[in-house]
């Protein structure tokens, strides 16, 4: 079996957001979890191929089994490349609890679909959004287009929180506790709080998961993902079959780039896509 450390959304030692892979034939669940909880990334992929186009890929953070992770598939996919398993300009399926979803392998480029996307619920309670991140309630929001903290999702639930500046973005003081409480009582997997202050993409995001066992990601592909739809969803994002960039990663000094598209515009779907550095390959034993 094969093992990897490769940081994902980046082509940079280093940046993005790393992940542990996992190349097996038929690991049990119970060492998947104990081996996520060993190596310690924010997700591990373990990939078992099913026939030469279909593979199996289970997330785990150190705590427990999530359904679907952007990130850590952009590195799976980098990893299957590197032991020849997948070939490049090429489309697979992967098996995941989201369900089946497409990837496209292009110029080393690695394109997700992602699962059926939907809006959930308006968080309309700043006062305690502005606890969680000691912020001012004023800055909850954006200067244009009247957006509101709503739940989001392309396979996993999160908050998408709108912060009005730049600034307040990176000023935000998380009580990682208070998130993971917060995001127990209402369903969701942690907090997306972004900003369209910017002039590096669309948004630059923040991205907060303690419930899952993660502070802070400098990638997720899924909440990305999620963002993309919300902000279609709110008139912010129009067009389909374009690329749009959004950054993350920069308060972590690990910069991401992540890139997503729109595409069927009578049953919208979203695909997201980025690059991936191999840091690390060993054999498990």
């Amino acid at each position: 079996m094969y093992y990897y450390v490769i940081d994902s959304f980046t082509e940079t030692r280093f940046g993005g957001n790393p992940a542990g892979v996992v190349i097996h034939k038929n690991l049990e669940q119970d060492f998947m979890q104990k081996f996520a909880a060993e190596v310690r990334f924010s997700e591990t992929a373990f990939v078992k191929r099913l026939e030469n186009d279909r593979f199996e890929v289970k997330f785990f953070t150190p705590n427990c089994q999530v359904d679907l992770c952007g990130h850590a598939t952009v590195a799976a996919f980098k990893a299957l490349l590197d032991s020849q398993l997948v070939e490049d300009n090429r489309a697979y399926v992967i098996e995941t609890l989201a369900g089946a979803l497409s990837i496209e392998v292009s110029q080393s480029f690695i394109v997700m679909e992602q699962a059926e996307p939907r809006l959930g619920k308006t968080f309309r309670d700043y006062a305690i959004l502005s606890n969680l991140f000691q912020i001012d309630k004023s800055q909850i929001g954006d200067n244009q287009f009247r957006l509101l903290p709503k739940a989001s999702s392309t396979g996993v639930w999160d908050l998408m929180l709108p912060i009005k500046t730049k600034d307040a973005l990176y000023s935000l003081k998380p009580d990682f506790d208070g998130i993971a409480a917060f995001a127990e009582e209402n369903h969701i997997a942690g907090i997306h709080a972004f900003t369209l202050d910017t002039t590096k993409g669309v948004a630059e995001s923040r991205n907060f998961c303690p419930y899952y066992g993660i502070n802070e990601e400098a990638a997720t592909g899924t909440s990305t993902g999620a963002l993309t739809y919300y902000l279609y969803k709110n008139n912010v994002l129009n067009d389909f079959d374009h690329n749009y960039v959004f950054i993350q990663g920069l308060s972590m000094d690990r910069p991401s780039t992540i890139v997503t598209k729109m595409v069927n515009h009578n049953q919208p779907k979203i695909k997201v896509a980025g690059k991936a550095r191999i840091l690390s390959k060993g054999e498990l034993y």
